[in-house]
């Protein structure tokens, strides 16, 4: 990998680590998704990156795709599960880092979130060149079926490239009999998802978040100068304009931009994840985010 590009990595998952720590102290009963949302982007900015994505703030048995829109006025409650996940880009180059916090600490879910981070040390202990990819899924599996959970099967990894954030590669959180095998001078993210209900999740609601089609970018499109090829917030764009939900609207109908859906377990069920970036080289393996 260049010398440069590896650079630029690694200070995208320090600025990624880093947020991800200080999105949790925001986390408080009471709270405003919001101001955890607003804060935390302004942290990585602060810090000489942007964002990769906007910070998903997920509850309960929401798996991921939820970010505040602007205004919004919903606050976390005692006892809500969070999953916090989010990424620092630096010249294009990401990370992508996520946890899961129990608001008010009451020790009901904290199984379920041991399961998730046990999952991940677990199968980033067996990262190396040329490891089959149904091998990392059957470590998630076994460990978070080992504490009483399912993991989610149509939820997973991804490899990330400059400005596409989920590229080439799908890591599994079961064996799902995929015997590609990893390659060298890769960055991925692995993020194990357990749950309490059958494992598997559905499309909700839009959840706030939108990316431009990739068949149908205009580089002189305001959305497209300002964020890529990277998911970007409705707050985002009403910082660009004052009709920022008539100009989605429309984007939406012309197919220039898609929604992403909040994705999520049936509504008693609650959700854990956790996620690290790995730079795989053919000297070493690299966790950006650790």
């Amino acid at each position: 990998m260049d010398h440069d590009v590896k650079e630029k990595y690694l200070q995208a998952g320090k600025i990624g680590k880093m947020a991800l720590d200080y999105a949790q102290s925001l986390i408080e009963p009471g709270a405003l998704f919001y101001d955890v949302a607003e804060k935390t982007e302004a942290f990585i900015r602060d810090n000489g990156a942007l964002p990769s994505f906007p910070v998903n703030l997920s509850i309960n048995n929401e798996a991921a795709h939820y970010t505040p829109y602007e205004n919004d006025k919903k606050k976390f409650k005692t006892g809500d599960l969070v999953k916090v996940d989010l990424g620092a880009m630096v010249d294009g180059y990401m990370s992508d880092n996520a946890t899961t916090v129990e608001v008010g600490n009451t020790g009901k879910f904290s199984d379920l979130i041991d399961a998730t981070r046990e999952a991940l040390n677990n199968a980033i202990k067996m990262i190396r060149p040329g490891i089959e990819l149904y091998n990392i899924g059957n470590t998630i599996a076994d460990t978070i079926n080992s504490y009483g959970f399912n993991p989610i099967k149509n939820l997973g990894g991804h490899g990330i490239n400059r400005y596409d954030l989920h590229s080439e590669i799908f890591i599994p959180n079961y064996n799902d009999g995929n015997g590609e095998r990893l390659k060298i001078d890769k960055v991925i993210a692995v993020e194990p998802f357990a749950s309490t209900g059958i494992g598997m999740i559905h499309n909700g609601m839009p959840g706030n978040i939108y990316i431009v089609e990739e068949t149908r970018i205009d580089k002189n499109e305001e959305i497209y100068k300002n964020f890529n090829t990277i998911p970007f917030a409705e707050r985002w764009v009403a910082k660009l304009m004052p009709d920022y939900k008539e100009y989605i609207r429309k984007k939406l109908n012309e197919r220039y931009i898609s929604a992403f859906p909040v994705l999520k377990e049936h509504k008693n069920s609650y959700i854990s994840q956790a996620e690290h970036t790995i730079m795989v080289l053919s000297d070493e393996i690299i966790v950006t985010t650790k």
